[in-house]
């Protein structure tokens, strides 16, 4: 099988250094009304088109269209000179949407949608919520794909929404070393308004999850949560991380939620993979992280990310918050470390500490 591959920049590429240098855009074009995912191109207006670099491939091409409507990307590519069993792989990277954020692929075939390979990072949920539809007719093949904005991978929280959005039909394409050669893509303000989500300011990044929406800082964890209806804490574990931790399974002393001293609820999450095997020896690459989150009715906000167990610290044995808003969490291997409220988050002190 030839591959017929739209792929988006690598993951690896260093949005700090796309920031650096102000890159030339084209402006994704809204659509009058949503193009059906058929494969049939006469509802989808060649408005903004996409080419392959001269001289990529012989005896294939491409011709792609984008635009958008309401929350949703739109993607047609007609390629020729491809096989009846060639497959297409379609993938959007936001290179400004943090440090550690990564594109997302889909890949479909003549028989409908495949599952994308577990190490492209892309979340079951978001495949399948993308729409395709395939034609063909020798020796033209054409793909028809709607892709929500849930089904984005992290894109910038404010600022420009740009993209880089890469097309290669059996071997043509209109990338080079992962990236789209000349303009890249961007969204209009008025694709991200259209969620009418409210983040808190300082947000880098935003991310749609199945039942609600995720806020991102710097770091890899979700620094706040909004869901589509009331949360609670099963249904916030299930948006903030797909592989949610049993603290009894774990081993670690880490109650469902704690209270502060005003009555509001911290809700705890546990992720990541426990260092602890069952014969009792410890796999420093390996870590258990326990969030904390202030709930308050469709919305939650992160007060504490910190670890639950390590080789280092050793499982937690306990987590106590006092009728003060002081928090302690005590470790099997021997410390306890504390922390103070301060308005909407813990912060580490030095009191207690041994």
């Amino acid at each position: 099988m030839r591959p017929l591959v739209v792929t988006a920049v690598l993951a690896t590429l260093a949005p700090a250094l796309a920031s650096a240098v102000e890159r030339p855009t084209k402006a994704v074009p809204p659509l009058s009304r949503a193009p059906k995912a058929d494969g049939q191109l006469k509802d989808f207006p060649a408005t903004l088109t996409l080419k392959p670099i001269s001289g990529t491939s012989i005896g294939a091409s491409f011709t792609g269209r984008v635009g958008w409507h309401k929350d949703t990307l739109y993607v047609a590519v007609e390629a020729t000179g491809a096989q009846a069993d060639d497959e297409l792989t379609l993938s959007v990277f936001f290179p400004d949407a943090g440090p550690v954020a990564t594109g997302h692929v889909f890949h479909f075939t003549a028989e409908g949608q495949r599952a994308s390979p577990a190490e492209s990072g892309t979340p079951v949920s978001a495949q399948e919520l993308v729409k395709a539809g395939m034609r063909r007719k020798d020796p033209t093949q054409t793909f028809e794909v709607a892709i929500p904005a849930r089904a984005f991978p992290r894109f910038p929280a404010e600022g420009p929404l740009v993209l880089d959005l890469c097309v290669t039909a059996s071997g043509a394409t209109n990338c080079k070393d992962g990236g789209m050669v000349g303009e890249a893509l961007k969204l209009p303000d008025e694709f991200r308004k259209g969620l009418k989500l409210k983040p808190p300011a300082g947000l880098i990044a935003l991310q749609g999850r199945t039942g609600g929406w995720l806020g991102y800082g710097v770091l890899h964890y979700p620094s706040w949560v909004e869901a589509d209806a009331r949360l609670t804490p099963a249904l916030l574990r299930t948006l903030v991380t797909s592989n949610a931790v049993d603290a009894g399974a774990a081993n670690v002393n880490v109650p469902e939620t704690v209270s502060l001293p005003d009555g509001r609820p911290l809700v705890a999450v546990l992720s990541g993979e426990s260092p602890y095997t069952s014969d009792g020896k410890c796999d420093s690459d390996k870590e258990l992280r326990l969030g904390l989150y202030l709930a308050k009715g469709k919305t939650a906000q992160l007060a504490l990310e910190w670890p639950a167990a390590t080789c280092a610290l050793g499982r937690a044995t306990s987590v106590v918050l006092d009728e003060e808003g002081a928090l302690s969490i005590g470790y099997s291997n021997g410390p306890t470390i504390n922390f103070a409220w301060s308005g909407d988050h813990f912060e580490r002190t030095e009191l207690g500490k041994r």
